[in-house]
C-alpha cells in the first residue's frame, strides 16, 4: 500500500502546482471564470500559448483529481465506517466550502474592484450577507467531492457489503477507447444546453461526465488493484494517441474560426469534446505510469508537501490574485508575468498553508 501511497501523493502535489498555474495562466491569458484578468491584447501568440496550456490542462488535472479522490474512497470508508466516513467527510468538506465563501471569496472580490469609495463591511452586508455575490471559486471540486461521497454513503449503506479488493487486469486499449469516444459524444450533447463557462451552483456541468465516470474509475481501480500494474503496452499506446490527437484542436481553431469552442451544434464544439476525453485520458495513464516508476518514493520535504496540498488549493486564489495586482502595473511582457506569479505565487501558497496547518485543530479539517 506504501508504494501506491508515495507515488500518488507525489502526484497529487503535482496536480496542485498545476491547477495555481492553470489560474495565473487564466489571469494572463484567456480570462473567463476568475477573479482578475491582465490581458495583453497585443500579445496574441501569447494568449495561444496560455490558452493551450489551459485547454490541456482542462482535460486531465481535475479528472485525474477526482480519480485519485474515488481510489481512496472504499479504503476510507472500510476503516471508519459508515458513521465515521460521512462525518469526517462533512467536516473535511463543508468547513472549507463556508470559510471560502464567506471569508476568502469575499476578500478576493473585494481586492479587485475598482474605484471604490465604501468600506468593505459595506461591501459584505450589500453583497455577501445579501447573497448577491456569493461565489465558490475553485472550491465547486470539494462541492462537488461531497455530492459524489454522499452519494457513495448511500450505496454503501443499501447495499449493506463490504468492499472486495481483487486483482483483475487494467482495462484494455479498446475499452479505453470506446469509453473515451462514447464520453466525447456525451459532453457533446450535453454542452448544447450547459456551454463551458455555464454554471449551476458553482458546478461547470459541461465538464462532468468525465468527473463522474472517473471518480467510480477511481473506486473501481482500488477493489481492482488497477494501480499495481499499469501495462507497458497501453501506455505506450496511449502516448502515440496522444501524439496524434494532440494536433487536432489547434487545426480545427485554425479551419473552423466561426465555430464555437464552449458548446453547441457546430463542428468546433463537437472537435473539442471529443478531443478532450482522449488527450485526458492518454496524459493520466502517462502521469500514473510514469509518477509510479519515478516518483515512489518519499522524504520529510515531499511528505510536507503532500500533507499540505490540500490547503494549498483552498487558499491559493487569495494568493494569486495579490500577486497579480501587485506586478499589474509594471511593463512586463504578459509570460513573464506568468512566470514570476506562477512561481512565487505557488511558493508562498506552500509556505502560508504550512503555517496555517499548525494552528491547533487545523488539521482535523485540512
Amino acid at each position: 500500500m506504501n508504494n501506491r501511497i508515495y507515488y500518488v501523493d507525489n502526484l497529487r502535489v503535482f496536480l496542485t502546482v498545476l491547477v495555481i498555474l492553470h489560474h495565473v495562466a487564466m489571469t494572463y491569458g484567456t480570462g473567463g471564470l476568475w477573479y482578475f484578468v491582465d490581458i495583453d491584447q497585443t500579445q496574441t501568440l501569447t494568449s495561444v500559448i496560455l490558452a493551450t496550456f489551459i485547454c490541456i490542462n482542462q482535460s486531465f488535472f481535475m479528472g485525474l483529481f477526482f480519480f485519485l479522490s474515488g481510489y481512496f474512497t472504499p479504503n476510507s470508508y472500510d476503516r471508519k465506517g459508515p458513521t465515521l466516513f460521512i462525518r469526517g467527510r462533512f467536516i473535511r468538506l463543508i468547513i472549507p466550502i463556508v470559510f471560502y465563501i464567506f471569508f476568502l471569496s469575499p476578500i478576493i472580490q473585494f481586492m479587485v474592484l475598482e474605484g471604490k469609495s465604501f468600506t468593505f463591511w459595506k461591501f459584505y452586508k450589500t453583497k455577501i450577507l445579501s447573497f448577491e455575490s456569493i461565489d465558490i471559486g475553485p472550491l465547486w471540486f470539494v462541492e462537488a467531492l461531497l455530492i459524489f461521497n454522499i452519494i457513495y454513503f448511500l450505496v454503501r449503506i443499501v447495499r449493506k457489503e463490504k468492499s472486495i479488493t481483487k486483482q483483475k487486469s487494467f482495462p484494455r486499449g479498446r475499452t479505453l477507447f470506446i469509453a473515451a469516444f462514447s464520453l466525447g459524444i456525451m459532453v457533446f450533447l450535453l454542452r448544447m444546453f450547459f456551454p463551458v463557462g455555464k454554471t449551476l451552483m458553482g458546478l461547470q456541468l459541461g465538464f462532468f461526465p468525465a468527473y463522474i465516470l472517473l471518480f467510480i474509475a477511481g473506486i473501481m481501480a482500488n477493489r481492482q488493484n488497477w494501480l499495481t500494474d499499469i501495462p507497458t503496452k497501453i501506455v505506450r499506446t496511449w502516448v502515440r494517441v496522444l501524439f496524434f490527437i494532440s494536433s487536432i484542436l489547434p487545426l480545427g481553431l485554425i479551419l473552423v474560426p466561426e465555430g464555437k469552442l464552449e458548446g453547441g451544434l457546430n463542428l468546433l464544439a463537437l472537435i473539442y469534446a471529443v478531443w478532450e476525453p482522449f488527450i485526458g485520458i492518454g496524459i493520466s495513464i502517462a502521469l500514473l505510469a510514469g509518477f509510479r516508476k519515478y516518483m515512489n518514493h518519499t522524504n520529510l520535504f515531499t511528505k510536507k508537501l503532500s500533507s499540505v496540498a490540500y490547503t494549498v488549493y483552498i487558499i491559493h486564489p487569495i494568493i494569486i490574485v495579490g500577486y497579480s495586482l501587485i506586478v499589474y502595473s509594471a511593463s512586463l511582457h504578459p509570460l513573464l508575468k506568468f512566470g514570476i506569479v506562477g512561481t512565487i505565487g505557488t511558493i508562498t501558497c506552500f509556505v502560508v498553508a504550512t503555517a496555517i496547518c499548525k494552528i491547533p485543530y487545523a488539521k482535523r479539517v485540512l
